[in-house]
């Protein structure tokens, strides 16, 4: 049911050069301007801005901020760019919290350690807007609208719903109603230079070749509700509704972009698109990782002998990137802004100028964990096969059958079984991935490349987002023993 079919790939390879030209008139003066000139380049002709001095005595706004990749972007925000003037933080009151002490929640986590050592003064500068993205107008009181729209000139919006799980209505509630709500404020804003939206590289997963454009809307948005309101989540109505979609989440962040394209009006707008964003590389913390999500939780699987086969290939690519190029990315995309007058799409990924497999990548995490400590289960080499016969076979031998035999051998010392439940969520998450794990995309990234070839070479250094730069079997190691340290955390 995930397989893409015979006639999508060929027209998605076939087909590009002849969408690319017919839709020239229509995105040409998305990276040109009128006179035919790069905007990129032409945005350079003036004498060199560091990225540090754009943000100097400016403020500005990020939603998504208590997240993974929100944790990271404020921080190295703050490190990097020391005058910045303030980073308001959109954060919502959670179980009788309000938003200031949801904020030192934010802050007690390892990868604000450097900051508060080295500059804490500069955390002073995280001023908490308390607020939902899912209720009207934000839920922002009179006065905190007010402060943002007298003082900020970068929105950097990324708050999201990642789980794929979530039913179809919440998703587009967060991810498509969020981001018009933003957009609404973000147009009320006296000073905004630009506005930034934090899309996925898997917003086109129906095409195997994904270019730096925002495709034709795939749905009207209208079916979009009556689809909801009619069938509810019924998992195969949905199924054959995303037609060609991996799933809901994907088809939401496809449908922000249109609406962004349609309703940007004259705000300057940039897209950034990163593939699957996996633990920090350099700084603030190598390693660091907060939560479960995609590769992190597969290959944590395999190595701890939860996962013995999955969907895919040999030479299926795994398109990740580390959270902090894709952070520093976005905060360089920021400073550089938008010449133009129609919206500019950023891919941050590795397929298109450094890719790696997910064989060569579970491979390479899997011999560094071995190299710590024993494990409950024994790891092994992980099969891949595209057959859904094969992998539901081998689960059964290589997963389901060993686990029944442990718990029947607890019973009969009379402890209570666990094995058979612990394959319950890696099953699950093998199944939700299957679209990735089994394809490979070829995401390009040349207005990417051109953006970061601009900065000079202390710039490249503060903000490392090149990743032509990441040497996977050095990385790979680094990702295994963040997770065990930060999400697995060993007693000793």
């Amino acid at each position: 049911m995930y397989k893409l079919s015979r006639c999508l790939v060929l027209s998605d390879i076939c087909n590009l050069e002849k969408k690319l030209i017919f839709k020239t008139d229509r995105y040409v003066s998305r990276y040109n301007g009128s006179d035919g000139s790069d905007p990129i380049k032409t945005s350079q002709a003036k004498p060199y801005e560091s990225i540090s001095d754009y943000y100097a005595g400016k403020s500005v706004f990020v939603t998504g901020g208590t997240g993974f990749l929100g944790k990271v972007l404020i921080e190295r925000l703050l490190f990097n760019c020391s005058d910045i003037e303030s980073i308001y933080v959109l954060i919502r009151g959670k179980k009788g919290l309000k938003s200031e002490n949801r904020l030192q929640q934010m802050l007690d986590v390892p990868v604000f350690d450097k900051l508060k050592a080295l500059k804490p003064s500069a955390l002073k500068k995280i001023i908490p807007i308390e607020g939902d993205i899912t209720k009207p107008n934000l839920d922002i009181k009179t006065s905190d609208e007010q402060q943002l729209i007298d003082n900020v000139s970068v929105v950097f919006h990324s708050a999201a719903t990642v789980r794929f799980i979530e039913s179809f209505e919440d998703i587009m509630k967060i991810n498509y109603e969020g981001t018009r709500k933003v957009m609404d404020l973000s147009k009320k804003m006296k000073n905004l230079q630009t506005f930034l939206y934090l899309s996925t590289s898997f917003s086109n997963a129906n095409k195997l070749v994904i270019d730096e454009m925002i495709y034709p809307k795939p749905k009207a948005i209208d079916e979009v509700y009556s689809f909801i309101d009619n069938n509810g989540d019924n998992p195969k109505a949905t199924e054959d509704f995303v037609n060609g979609y991996p799933n809901t989440y994907t088809l939401s962040k496809a449908l922000c972009e249109n609406y962004i394209e349609e309703n940007h009006g004259t705000m300057k707008t940039i897209i950034v698109r990163p593939s699957i964003v996996a633990p920090v590389f350099k700084e603030p913390l190598p390693g660091w990782q907060d939560s479960w999500v995609a590769a992190t939780a597969t290959f944590s699987d395999i190595a701890r002998g939860l996962t013995k086969v999955i969907y895919g290939g040999p030479n299926v690519i795994c398109d990740m990137i580390p959270v902090d190029y894709v952070c520093n990315f976005i905060i360089v995309a920021g400073a550089r802004g938008n010449p133009s007058d129609d919206v500019i799409v950023y891919n941050s990924c590795s397929s298109s100028s450094n890719p790696i497999s997910w064989r060569r990548a579970a491979d390479l995490y899997l011999k560094e964990s071995l190299r710590h400590g024993k494990y409950e289960l024994k790891p092994r080499q992980v099969e891949l096969t595209t057959s859904k016969l094969k992998v539901d076979l081998l689960t059964l031998v290589l997963q389901t059958t060993p686990s029944f035999l442990a718990d029947l051998w607890m019973r009969l010392k009379g402890e209570s079984p666990k094995y058979l439940k612990m394959q319950e969520r890696p099953v699950l998450l093998r199944d939700l991935l299957r679209f990735f794990t089994s394809t490979s995309y070829h995401i390009k990234s040349e207005n990417s490349r051109k953006l970061i070839e601009t900065l000079d070479e202390r710039d490249k250094f503060l903000f490392p987002c090149d990743p032509r730069t990441i040497p996977w079997q050095t990385y790979m190691p680094l990702f295994c023993r963040g997770i065990q340290k930060y999400l697995l955390k060993p007693k000793h």
